[in-house]
């Protein structure tokens, strides 16, 4: 028997799986999975479903007819992302126990999907960076994804997640800037997927959201269809053109891209005491500490006094949460005393508590009184 497909846009790469499966259909998405194996088809399909939109809408739209899903067995445990298709092992998925917390069905899902983009749709070169383009953007996608369908909670979480895995696995003596990552040390896969996939979503929010989008959108279609296949200075060159600010824009990439620094925030000498200023009324709050970067980079971060949880367990913001803040630039090895007023007792210091910074040890920058 001969079988023949004809693909509805030009494809580079690509799978043939085959067995017998179930079907779950959505908005030209589909799931083929194992009849016995129906937990977790739902939230994939919620995933699926969103990427094929929200992705279409940010970065190029879907050239191909469906976008699907097909389940193996777990023999391995991996998803790859192939132009149509993606390759999913029951052993992180289908069979998954998911939760609030990880997510971890929907970040798959999500981050596979992306590679349609980033990866099929706009093939990077073979050369150092180049799979930041690939494999960062997919997890770059994948952080825009839990904000716009799981919400600013599911996020900052999974934000944390990426910052924690990168700063469990990199080799800081042995460390090169990201336009040099070519996977052959030791560190270079956790700078690829969790910091390739944090620093874009940091130029996002200094280029700004619209500015930041027109420009990826502008670099597919520069090189989606060759001849040329980009590394990661020709994303960086075709977003200089679209930043309102290309002195901010330029500190920031020799920083990010050419150079290789990971603030880390430490709160020091914390004290808070009931005081009375001119103009603030007679009950205030002064929380006075010293803020450290010990670690590298100079970055503006927001500071906070709080009281109370900022989201409930299902992610939803919670009324009684109150903060006041400020914003501190610290270079590397700098320290400076931060003062903060607030009509509230804090019961607590927060270092970047919309986790927008990417950081190390991110838990030496709260102090809990």
């Amino acid at each position: 028997m001969t079988v023949v497909w004809e693909s509805d846009y030009p494809v580079r790469f690509f799978n043939v799986a085959a067995g017998k499966w179930d079907v779950w259909r959505g908005e030209g998405t589909e799931i083929y999975y194992y009849a016995e194996h129906p937990y977790n088809i739902e939230e994939m399909g919620v995933a699926l479903n969103a990427a094929r939109r929200w992705y279409a809408e940010w970065f190029a739209p879907y050239p191909w007819t469906t976008l699907r899903i097909n389940e193996f067995m777990g023999i391995a445990g991996y998803a790859q992302g192939f132009a149509t298709n993606i390759t999913f092992s029951e052993a992180i998925g289908f069979l998954t126990k998911d939760d609030l917390r990880s997510n971890l069905v929907f970040f798959v899902t999500a981050h596979e999907s992306a590679h349609q983009w980033w990866g099929n749709l706009l093939t990077p070169g073979d050369g150092p960076g180049g799979n930041i383009i690939s494999e960062g953007m997919a997890n770059f996608s994948t952080t825009l994804l839990f904000e716009q369908i799981k919400g600013e909670a599911a996020r900052r979480e999974f934000s944390k997640r990426l910052e924690t895995r990168y700063a469990r696995g990199r080799r800081a003596d042995d460390e090169r800037p990201m336009v040099e990552v070519d996977g052959s040390r030791a560190g270079d896969g956790r700078v690829t997927y969790e910091k390739g996939g944090w620093v874009p979503w940091m130029l996002m929010r200094l280029m700004g959201r619209e500015a930041m989008l027109a420009g990826l959108r502008e670099f597919i279609v520069r090189f989606q269809d060759g001849p040329d296949y980009p590394l990661l200075q020709d994303q960086v060159q075709v977003l200089r053109e679209f930043t309102p600010d290309t002195v901010a824009f330029d500190d920031f990439v020799n920083q990010w891209y050419f150079d290789v620094v990971v603030p880390w925030y430490q709160v020091e000498g914390a004290e808070k005491r009931r005081t009375s200023l001119e103009g603030e009324g007679p009950d205030v709050w002064e929380t006075t500490f010293t803020l450290r970067n010990a670690g590298t980079g100079r970055m503006p971060v927001d500071v906070a006094v709080t009281v109370g949880e900022a989201f409930d367990e299902e992610g939803n913001p919670l009324p009684e949460y109150q903060e006041a803040r400020t914003t501190v630039t610290l270079g590397a090895g700098e320290e400076q005393l931060v003062t903060l007023h607030s009509d509230f007792e804090p019961d607590r210091i927060v270092v970047d508590p919309d986790v927008t910074v990417f950081q190390l040890r991110r838990e030496e920058a709260v102090h809990k009184f």
